[in-house]
């Protein structure tokens, strides 16, 4: 899909099913997800959004089934990322293969490469499996949310099974609590160093980071076992994690490639005016 590549706690991505076939804006997380990171030089932003916004109207014209999601970060380095979900490695490979066979439309993406490369300092592609065992509340509206906050977490070689136990513990005292926040978790198969898990949130908006402290309160705590699973909890992460960096994404509906399910859910967000791309013509149709 996108750079030979669509966006996530990714309440749910569509991937390569035709668009009659796919599930409605609450179906769940995709089983597989394509990730593509970009990091855009300083002052090419706007350049950047430009050359994108040629990405999306090619497979529109060329009416390609697989859609894919953008999001600019909000904190941290300026990057961009694009996700496509899959049902299986099967399926994305497919994906692949007929985006070579594509002439026309293939031939237009790898243009489109070449000037987005004159903007970026660095680019990063990678594939993750779907962890529902970690995973809590992802069944939410995609389509009404705005933002990501994305944690990418490195875990010390030899111990995933205590990031493991300390994110059920985690799952189990939001679902005992009957707290709302949602959280998707894959764990990187390719594409980054051993122990990359990423923890997707997806949110309405940041306004709901005013009430994160209040929403993990004394339920919460109590939930997790009071003082002894909280202590118990502070050990996994203290042998588990190497390195822990969070931060928020925006969506951007003018470079993503909704599914018409999504732009059905909020069609005034997802169908922006268009904008005009920086030499980004439309393949020609044959």
């Amino acid at each position: 899909m996108k750079k030979l590549v669509w966006l996530a706690p990714l309440v749910f991505l569509i991937g390569v099913l035709p668009a009659s076939a796919q599930p409605a804006a609450s179906s769940g997380p995709p089983k597989i997800l394509q990730i593509f990171r970009e990091e855009v030089k300083p002052g090419k932003t706007a350049a950047h959004q430009k050359v994108e916004v040629g990405w999306p109207r090619a497979f529109a014209q060329a009416k390609w089934p697989v859609y894919y999601l953008a999001a600019t970060s909000v904190t941290g380095p300026s990057e961009a990322w694009f996700l496509t979900g899959y049902p299986s490695y099967a399926a994305y490979e497919a994906d692949q293969q007929n985006l070579e066979k594509a002439s026309a439309l293939f031939a237009e993406t790898q243009r489109l490469s070449a000037l987005d490369g004159e903007l970026l300092t660095q680019g990063r592609g990678m594939l993750a499996t779907f962890r529902d065992d970690l995973s809590y509340n992802t069944g939410g509206n995609l389509a009404k949310m705005r933002y990501f906050t994305i944690t990418v977490t490195r875990v010390r070689p030899g111990h995933d099974a205590e990031f493991v136990e300390g994110r059920k513990l985690v799952k189990a005292a939001h679902e005992k609590a009957g707290l709302s926040d949602p959280a998707a978790i894959y764990q990187v198969t390719a594409g980054a160093p051993g122990g990359t898990y990423l923890v997707l949130v997806a949110r309405a908006s940041l306004e709901e980071l005013d009430r994160n402290e209040a929403i993990h309160g004394d339920a919460y705590r109590q939930a997790l076992g009071g003082e002894a699973g909280q202590k118990r909890l502070a050990e996994l992460q203290s042998s588990a994690l190497l390195s822990s960096d969070s931060n928020h994404f925006a969506f951007s509906p003018a470079m993503s490639y909704a599914s018409p399910q999504m732009i059905a859910g909020d069609p005034a967000y997802w169908t922006p005016k268009p904008a005009a791309a920086a030499d980004a013509k439309a393949p020609e149709k044959k």
